[in-house]
Formats: structure tokens, C-alpha cells, sequence
């Protein structure tokens, strides 16, 4: 019994002490939830949501908690991933609507966390701003401002503008509180620059809050003309229209007005005229804002209407359950009292008690937040240290592959290397051969036929004159058809004295007959030919122009040649008696000439007619 009495108070004190952490009233809903959870109901969760909906339309924010609790539990339930991070995410944000933000604090952390593991970015920066949000309204700005930051990226590089710019102004508002103007600037001027590239979708309240925050921030570095500026542009396009921001510059502007120069008669008509529009609005934190401003502006030229606003102020950040509000408004009423000799024991006691929650609250949020951080980032090491060996593989195979490849294309270029030099040798004997037949018939054979052609000569005078004629001009026949042969493959300088060889070729074979029309090209036309081509070209040309005089009986012969900075081009056209190209008719002469123009990578195009005459046209790269 004893046991049973002593495990039943241990529970109890783990209770107590666990709703110590969030707001005093919470004990009270989360008994009332337990009821409700307990509660057998068959409502699906579409229907709960639809009940939290109404809830939270109707302002009745503890219902739409209890409820959310309720639904998180159904999508437990039901495994509904989704739903179960919907759940947690509206607590969090109906906490933060009755202004308990340790509780808020804590669910949107949590929603956090399961959108971190489901790698959701965007989800991630949203609650990570919902935070920075909250922590900025505890007065935590240092805090506020590192976890904006973690938020910017999971979603600089996303499309969602309006988080994005929410997470610059957070950053910026805390720079302006910690007295770094420069970076609360610098922030701002992100936020401007970003809207302007989505003005349409964003809206005029998010445009109008970026604007008078920057006025907000050149009015505490004593640029009071452009704040004055920007803050009657606001009240001037929102005069008929939004009147929430309307109030909220009227205010702004009567209160900066009064900074730069306490006896301006504008301030105090701007601060009431702000005030009023505020009531009829009903705007909580608009009229702690108004308050706060009539009762530092009346400080010290009326006391009595100063403490006055200081006491309505205390009282709006109390209903607003607002505890930053509470103390800014309480270090107003204490000296005001003060000096007007009233008794302040009864504030003092309640600014120490708000001073000491706020302390604890902020203690609270940033023990959720250091736990989860320790979480992920333990997460996030073994994650990267995943990655290095994932990508030490990688490397390994990314370095294998590029090994194999530069063989493969060794191998490759090796073969090729070698085929070429092989092409090249059989080419270059091919020319050797072709030379040493050519010295061969010229020297000897051509020599010992002109030896016989004198012998001839010398002969018998007896001799029938007429044999003798015949057998000289079959002599000479055979001697000049020998130098033909031997001028065919005579060697060809393919150096700078080609062009003239060149040259000299084509109008060797120009005769009585047969006209041969060129034009002598510039000195530097062969320049860029490489020597394989030149040497190809010029027995292309020659196998042509032996073709023509064999067989075409051609009185004119025209031969063109022109470059430009990729390609050469050469024309040949004779008015022979020509042949039928589609009777297939190529000759060993032609066919060598489509096998030369091969081997350089060129082509060449024939087109002829019977009694038409004969043009080929010649293409090749440089």
C-alpha cells in the first residue's frame, strides 16, 4: 500500500513539474485534453479538422488545441503521416495565438524535427521562421536571428518568396534590437530587392511591413527625413484601404517626429489620431505599441496623463499575455508612480515574478532548440560522413573509369598512330617505287632506244628510205611516250617552290590543239595545304589532264581554283567528246582519282555527257 501511495505521488510530482515548464493556465488544458482524448469518438480527420477549423474561425484557440491533440491522436492511430505533422503543427500555432509561446515554441520544434527527417526543406525553413519568430518576441534576438538564419538554407534556393522574406525581416528586426543597424539595413535591402521581383503574388501588407521596418531602422540612426518619407508614402496608399498599417505609421511617424524634436506640435495629434484608429480596430499589439508611445511622449510634461497611458498599456500586454510588453510597460508605471509619490511595491513584486517567467520561458525554448540542434547535427555528421565514404567510392570508380578510358584512347590513338604511319610508308614507297621506274625508263631504257635511234640514223643510206621514216617515228613514239611516263611521276616539291610546279604542270599539257586556260594563283594559296594533300592534288590534276589528252579530244581545257578559310576548291571542265556518268564508265584513271581524293578526306564530283565534255569539281578541307 505504501508502494502503490509512494509511486502514485511520483507521478504526481513529474506532473507538476512538467507543467511548470509551459504557462500557469496549461495544467488546466491539458487535464481538460485528457478528458477529451479519452473521449471514443468515430470522427474522421477530415471532420476533426473541420471542427478545429470553426474553433479556430471563432477565436476559440484552447478548443482548437484540444481538438488538434484529438486529431494527432486519430492520425496516430490510422498511421497518417501527414495528418500526424499537421496535427503537431496547428498546436503549435494556436498556442502562439493565446501567446504561450513556450508551448508554441516546442510543437513547431517538433513538426521541425519530422520534417527534417522526411527532408521536406520547405516545411523545415517554415517552422525554423515560426521559431525565430517566437524567440524574437521573448526578446531573444541573438537566438531569433541564428535560427532565421538555419532557415534561409533550407529555402534560399526554393520559390517560396514570402518565407524567405519573412526570414530576412526576422534577421533584420533582431540586427536593428542588438544596435546593428548596418546589417539590419543590409537584411532589409534583401527583403526589398527579393518583393520586387514578386510584387504581384506578395501583396501590399508584406511590402508595407518591409517598408516600415526600414523606415524604422533610418529613424534609429537618426535618418529621420527618409523615415518620414516612407512612412507617408504607407499612410498616403493606405489611407482608404488598410487601415492596420495605416495606424501602425501614423503611429511611427508621430513618435519619430517627437525623437527629433520634442517640441514638435505634430507628434501627440499623430500619436492620438494612431491610438483611436487602433481601438476602433481592436488591435492588441497595435494599442500596447500606442500606449507605450502616449506615455513616453507625456513622461515628462504631463505625469498624470503619462501614467495614465503606462497603466493601459500594462493592461492590454496582460490580456495579450505578452510578458516583453508587460515589463516595457511596468518600467514606465514604477518611476512614474515613483515620482508621483504612489505606492509601486504591488508592481514591483509582479515585474520581478514576469521578469523571473520570461527568464524561465526563454531558458525553456532554448533547451528545446539546443537538444533538437545536438539531434541534428549528430544526424547530420554521420549523414556527411555517409556521403564521404559514398563519395569516396564515387571517386574511386570516377577515377577507374577515367584510367580505362585515357587507355582505351591511348590504345585508340596508338592503333591509329600506327595505321597512319603505315598509310604513310606504303604511300612514301608507293612514290620511291614510282621514282625509281621513272629513273629507270629514262635513264636506260629511254637512253638505249635513243642509241638505237642514232644508230638508225647512222646506217646503211641504202636502206629503203621509207622503212627507215617508219622505224624512227615508231622510235620516237616509244621514246616520248617513256618521257611522259617518267614526267608522270617525277618527284614534287611540295615546299614553297609547289605553286610554280604546280602551275607548270597544267600548262604542259596545253598544245596546238588544245588550249589550256589557268590563272596563276597568289604565292601564298598553298601556304596551309599540308604536303600529303599537295602531292594528292597534283596527281589528281595530272591523272585529269593525261585522261583529256588520251582520250576526251579536247580543244579547250579551263581549270579554276579558289580557297576560303575551311575549304580549297578546284574546277576542271573540257569540251571533250565527254561520256555517260550513269553508264558507270570509269576508266583505272578516274577510279585512282576518287581513291586519292579519299585518302585526304575530300571528294570530287564528276558530271559529263556524250559529246557534252567532262567537269569534275574537286572539294577538300584545310
Amino acid at each position: 500500500m505504501k508502494f502503490k501511495f509512494s509511486l502514485s505521488l511520483f507521478f504526481i510530482f513529474i506532473y507538476i513539474g512538467f507543467n511548470t515548464v509551459f504557462a500557469n493556465d496549461f495544467f488546466k488544458q491539458q487535464s481538460l485534453s485528457i478528458y477529451i482524448l479519452s473521449e471514443k469518438s468515430n470522427d474522421s480527420i477530415t471532420i476533426l479538422k473541420n471542427k478545429i477549423g470553426a474553433f479556430a474561425k471563432n477565436k476559440d484557440y484552447d478548443n482548437a488545441i484540444l481538438y488538434s491533440k484529438k486529431l494527432y491522436k486519430k492520425a496516430q492511430i490510422v498511421a497518417d503521416s501527414s495528418s500526424i505533422n499537421n496535427a503537431i503543427w496547428r498546436q503549435g500555432f494556436y498556442f502562439k495565438k493565446i501567446n504561450q509561446l513556450d508551448s508554441a515554441y516546442y510543437y513547431f520544434n517538433k513538426s521541425f524535427t519530422i520534417n527534417l527527417k522526411l527532408n521536406d526543406s520547405i516545411a523545415v525553413g517554415d517552422r525554423l521562421l515560426d521559431m525565430a519568430n517566437i524567440q524574437k518576441s521573448l526578446g531573444d534576438y541573438n537566438g531569433g536571428m541564428i535560427t532565421a538564419i538555419e532557415g534561409i538554407k533550407y529555402i534560399e534556393n526554393s520559390t517560396k518568396i514570402k518565407s524567405i522574406i519573412g526570414l530576412y525581416q526576422t534577421i533584420s528586426v533582431c540586427h536593428k534590437e542588438l544596435g546593428d543597424y548596418k546589417e539590419a539595413l543590409r537584411w532589409n535591402d534583401k527583403s526589398i530587392n527579393l518583393s520586387k521581383k514578386d510584387s504581384s503574388n506578395l501583396g501590399l501588407e508584406i511590402n508595407h511591413t518591409i517598408n516600415i521596418t526600414r523606415a524604422n531602422i533610418l529613424a534609429e540612426t537618426n535618418k529621420f527625413e527618409s523615415s518620414f518619407r516612407i512612412l507617408n508614402t504607407i499612410i498616403k496608399n493606405t489611407n482608404k484601404g488598410n487601415q492596420f498599417q495605416n495606424s501602425r505609421a501614423l503611429c511611427n511617424i508621430g513618435y519619430y517626429k517627437w525623437l527629433e524634436n520634442k517640441n514638435n506640435p505634430e507628434s501627440e495629434s499623430l500619436l492620438i489620431k494612431s491610438f483611436e484608429k487602433r481601438k476602433k480596430l481592436n488591435t492588441v499589439s497595435g494599442l500596447i505599441s500606442s500606449t507605450i508611445h502616449l506615455a513616453e511622449y507625456y513622461f515628462k510634461i504631463d505625469k498624470h496623463e503619462a501614467l495614465k497611458y503606462a497603466q493601459m498599456a500594462y493592461q492590454y500586454s496582460y490580456t495579450q499575455n505578452n510578458p516583453v510588453a508587460v515589463l516595457e510597460s511596468l518600467d514606465l508605471v514604477l518611476p512614474l508612480k515613483k515620482s508621483l509619490n504612489q505606492d509601486v511595491s504591488e508592481e514591483a513584486i509582479l515585474y520581478s515574478k514576469v521578469q523571473n517567467k520570461l527568464e524561465k520561458t526563454k531558458q525553456t525554448v532554448r533547451s528545446i532548440y539546443a537538444a533538437t540542434k545536438y539531434d541534428n547535427d549528430t544526424l547530420e555528421k554521420n549523414n556527411l560522413k555517409l556521403l564521404a565514404t559514398v563519395a569516396t567510392k564515387k571517386k574511386q570508380n570516377s577515377i577507374a573509369f577515367s584510367v580505362t578510358l585515357f587507355l582505351l584512347i591511348l590504345i585508340g590513338f596508338i592503333i591509329y598512330y600506327k595505321n597512319h604511319q603505315k598509310n604513310k610508308e606504303q604511300l612514301e614507297a608507293a612514290y620511291k617505287t614510282e621514282l625509281r621506274l621513272s629513273k629507270k625508263l629514262h635513264d636506260e631504257l629511254g637512253n638505249d632506244i635513243f642509241y638505237l635511234m642514232t644508230q638508225v640514223q647512222k646506217g646503211d643510206q641504202d636502206i629503203n628510205t621509207s622503212k627507215n621514216a617508219l622505224v624512227l617515228d615508231s622510235l620516237n613514239s616509244i621514246y616520248q611516250r617513256i618521257r611522259d611516263f617518267s614526267k608522270e611521276f617525277t618527284a614534287i616539291h611540295t615546299g614553297d617552290e609547289f605553286g610554280k610546279q604546280f602551275q607548270t604542270l597544267l600548262n604542259s599539257y596545253g598544245s596546238n590543239k588544245t588550249k589550256l586556260i589557268t590563272k596563276e594563283l597568289a604565292s601564298d594559296f598553298w601556304n596551309d595545304i599540308t604536303p600529303k594533300t599537295k602531292i594528292e592534288i597534283y596527281r589528281i590534276l595530272q591523272e585529269l589532264l593525261v585522261n583529256m589528252k588520251k582520250h576526251s579530244n579536247a580543244s579547250l581545257v579551263a581549270i579554276t581554283c579558289s580557297k576560303n578559310e575551311k575549304q580549297v576548291s578546284i574546277k576542271y571542265v573540257d569540251n571533250g567528246i565527254g561520256f555517260n556518268v550513269k553508264d558507270n564508265y570509269f576508266g583505272n584513271g578516274l577510279k585512282n582519282v576518287e581513291n586519292r581524293i579519299k585518302s585526304i578526306k575530300g571528294s570530287i564530283n564528276f558530271d559529263s555527257k556524250p559529246n557534252k565534255g567532262f567537269t569534275a569539281i574537286i572539294l577538300f578541307t584545310i
